[in-house]
C-alpha cells in the first residue's frame, strides 16, 4: 500500500491538525535497531510502544548531528528484563507513553531530530508538540519537555502517546543526576543504568489525607503528621521493580543492579535514602509481589534481602524538613490531550 499525507486532527476543540502519512511505516527494520542496541530476543517488539522506544533510541545515534538518548520508565524495563514481557510473570503491564533522557548541552539538537526524525526515519516515528505541550515546555526550566506521538493506526484513528523528555536529571519527588548515564546507554542496551531505573521507580512518595487510606491497599508507607499518610508508588511501577529483581542481582556488573551506584545516589540524599527504604518496605508486604509465582517470587525476594543489606552499609547525608514537613518535591500530574487522532 502506498503512502499518503492526510491531515490529522489531534484535539477537536481547538481545532489542532499535523500532517502525516498513512499507513505508519518505520524505515529501519526493528530487528535491525533491536541488533543495534543489543536487545534480547525476548524483547517484545509487537508492542508499538516499545517499538517506537527501540527505534528512536537507535535512529538518535544515525541523526545529523548525532544525539545521545536514554530510555527510562515503562519502556525500558521492557528492554531490560524479560519478566517485564512475560505474561506469565504477573509483571507485564501495558504501555502508554515513552520517557526518555539527554544532554541538556545537546537540548536543541535533540527536539530538532524529535521534530524531524519521521522524515528520515518513516510516519512510525512522528512526533509533534500541541499546543499544550508547548505551554508545558515553556514551563519546563530547560530540564523537562513533553512531547506527543503518533502509536498506532486503527481505520480513521491513530492512538496518541505522550513523551516525557529529561534533560540531565530525573527530576520528580527527588533528584537524581543523569549527566554521566545518558553517553553510557548506548553501551547499556539504550537504557540508563539498572541502578537507576530501580530508583526512578522508588523515589516516589506523596501524602494524602488518612481517611483516603483505604483507597490504596499495599501503598501506605507510614503517618505523616496527624492527619495524613504517605503511600509509595502505583503498582504498574510496583511492577517494574519487581521485574528489575527477577531478573538482575544485586551485584556490579553490565547486568546487574550495581550496590555502589546505589549508595552514590542514596547516601548524597537523606531525603532520597529515606523515600527508597520506606518503599523497599512496602515492596516486600506488596499484594503485588504475593500475586506473582515461582519462580520470580522467589528471585525477587533474594534481590529485596540484597538491596536491604546495601541499605544497612549506608551512612546518608541528614535529609533536610522544613518544620517537620516533606523531605520531598511534591509533584503534580500534568494534563495531556485526548489519546486518539482523527484522519480528516
Amino acid at each position: 500500500m502506498s503512502e499518503r499525507a492526510v491531515d490529522l486532527v489531534v484535539d477537536a476543540r481547538r481545532g489542532e491538525r499535523i500532517s502525516i502519512e498513512l499507513p505508519l511505516t518505520l524505515r529501519t527494520p526493528l530487528p535491525a535497531s533491536a541488533a543495534a542496541l543489543t536487545l534480547g530476543e525476548w524483547v517484545d517488539l509487537s508492542d508499538p510502544i516499545v517499538a517506537k522506544g527501540v527505534a528512536v533510541v537507535d535512529a538518535a545515534s544515525r541523526s545529523n548531528p548525532p544525539v545521545q538518548l536514554a530510555a527510562l520508565g515503562g519502556v525500558a524495563h521492557r528492554m531490560r528484563s524479560p519478566s517485564s514481557n512475560a505474561a506469565a510473570s504477573g509483571l507485564r503491564r501495558p504501555l502508554h507513553d515513552l520517557d526518555l533522557a539527554c544532554l541538556h548541552r545537546e537540548i536543541r539538537d535533540v527536539r530538532s531530530f524529535l521534530e524531524t526524525v519521521h522524515e528520515r526515519e518513516g510516519s512510525g516515528l512522528r512526533f509533534f508538540a500541541t499546543d499544550g505541550d508547548r505551554i508545558f515546555n515553556s514551563l519546563g526550566e530547560g530540564r523537562r519537555f513533553r512531547y506527543h506521538m503518533v502509536v498506532d493506526q486503527r481505520g480513521t484513528s491513530v492512538d496518541l502517546g505522550t513523551v516525557d523528555l529529561l534533560a540531565d536529571e530525573f527530576r520528580f519527588c527527588h533528584r537524581i543526576d543523569l549527566r554521566e548515564e545518558v553517553p553510557a546507554a548506548r553501551t547499556a542496551h539504550g537504557t540508563l543504568s539498572l541502578a537507576t531505573l530501580l530508583l526512578a521507580k522508588l523515589q516516589f512518595i506523596q501524602r494524602i489525607p488518612a481517611e483516603d487510606a483505604g483507597k490504596v491497599p499495599g501503598r501506605v508507607l507510614e503517618p505523616f503528621g496527624r492527619h495524613e499518610v504517605a503511600i509509595g508508588p502505583e503498582s504498574k511501577d510496583v511492577q517494574d521493580v519487581l521485574a528489575l529483581l527477577a531478573d538482575h542481582p544485586v551485584v556490579e556488573g553490565p547486568e546487574g543492579i550495581s550496590p555502589a551506584r546505589i549508595a552514590e545516589l542514596v547516601a548524597a540524599d537523606g531525603g532520597l535514602y529515606r523515600t527508597t527504604e520506606l518503599n523497599l518496605g512496602m515492596l516486600a508486604r506488596s499484594p503485588v509481589l504475593a500475586a506473582v509465582p515461582e519462580p520470580w517470587n522467589g528471585r525477587i525476594r533474594t534481590g529485596l534481602e540484597q538491596l536491604r543489606s546495601v541499605f544497612g552499609r549506608i551512612v546518608p547525608r541528614k535529609r533536610r524538613t522544613l518544620f517537620g514537613g516533606p523531605w520531598w518535591e511534591e509533584v503534580d500530574a500534568q494534563p495531556s490531550v485526548d489519546g486518539t487522532g482523527t484522519v480528516g
